[in-house]
This record gives C-alpha cells, structure tokens and sequence, in this order.
C-alpha cells in the first residue's frame, strides 16, 4: 500500500516526537525530505518552509488520528490560561473546530476545551459531523484557471515543454485530504482539457524539432 503524506515539519527535530509515537503503536512510516535542491536565499524561498514530511499508509490515518488526539485532550486539562486561544471568541474557536485541518491537535483540543468552559459543549457527533463538511469541501474539484490553460494550449502548439508540463499538471494532479485520501484537484472538464494539452505538446514538439533540424524554420 501506498505511503502518503501526514504531517509536514520545517526541522528533523520537529519530526522526533511523531517517529517515536509511531514507532511505538508500530505504525510503518517513513521520513522524506522536501527541503530545496538549492540553498533559499537564491532560490528565493524562506527558512517557514516545510523540509521534511513523515508518510505513513492511508489505513493508518485514523488511528493516528486518535492516537494524537487522546494526547492533545490530556495536554488540553492542563491548559494555560495565558494560553492565547483565551483571546479567541467563540466563533473564533468554533473556526478552529470546522477547519481542523488547517489547525494542530492541540489547537483543536483546546479550542473544544475553551468552548465547553464557556457553556458550549459540543458533542463528539457534531465534531464529527463538522469533520465530514469541511472533508466534502475539500474533495470538491476546482476549476482551472482560464488563463493558465490558454497559456498551456499555446505552449503546447508552439512545442514548448512547458505546454506539456501545464496540461499534464491539470490532467494528473492530485492532493491528500485529512482522511488519507488522494483525489485529483481538477474537475473532469479541466483535466480533459490538460490531457488535450498534454497530447498536443506532445505531438507538436517533434514537429517543431524536425522543422529546426531540416532547416525549414
């Protein structure tokens, strides 16, 4: 079964707590770096980046899930009150819990904590439930940008590789979702669309390089 990736990390430090956690439920895994070829300050990126990503199989997602969970709830009964999600109001928390996604276990914990202090205890069902929304979200298709597939089109007639790279990028892309899922980004008009890009990269290039060859441009 395929690894895919579950939690990204800017150091190997960082990574440490989450192996050993694996490690110990003996949970498969992998480590893989990400980080750039070239040194940032010239290829313009910034040491906030991700350079290290932890990978483990799709069937294992929810368990980790829990596993990371159960941490974060223990953590969350000795919360700070200095803690800054005490600033948050509670339609600020409730962000939190509806695009967990974007946020780390313990924020998560926390923030349903925080609520429940204040008279809004939201059961396990509606967390749930949440989950499931902001999941259906994520799997909805984009629509590619017009732009961007006129420009592809025209790469692709005057033999570019780029043209190939752009229609292969909109027909084959795909992306994790919490759950472990890789589903394509595009929807199906869009990657048609690639894939046309695609083949007329391919089939024009050739062409182009004959032309120059024998002289005839």
């Amino acid at each position: 079964m395929e690894f895919v990736s579950y939690r990204k990390y800017k150091t190997k430090e960082e990574t440490l707590f989450l192996k050993d956690l694996l490690i110990s439920n003996q949970i498969e895994y992998y480590v893989e770096d990400i980080s750039p070829a070239f040194d940032i300050t010239f290829t313009g990126g910034t040491e906030l980046e991700d350079k290290f990503v932890i990978k483990i199989k799709a069937s294992d997602f929810k368990k980790v899930d829990e596993l990371l969970g159960e941490i974060a709830r223990q953590n969350s009964e000795l919360l700070d009150k200095n803690h800054y999600l005490f600033d948050f109001s509670d339609d600020e928390l409730f962000e939190i819990l509806e695009n967990y996604n974007e946020w780390s276990e313990a924020d998560y914990q926390s923030a349903r904590k925080i609520l429940a202090e204040r008279g809004e205890k939201i059961s396990n069902q509606k967390l749930q439930e949440l989950k499931d929304i902001k999941n259906a979200k994520l799997r909805k298709p984009e629509k590619g940008h017009k732009v961007w597939l006129i420009f592809g089109y025209i790469s692709a007639i005057l033999g570019g590789w780029l043209g190939i790279f752009i229609g292969y990028y909109h027909f084959n892309f795909k992306k994790t979702i919490p759950t472990g899922e890789k589903i394509y980004v595009f929807d199906v008009k869009t990657r048609k669309t690639g894939l046309r890009i695609f083949y007329t990269g391919i089939i024009s290039f050739p062409i182009w390089i004959f032309l120059w060859i024998f002289d005839f441009i």
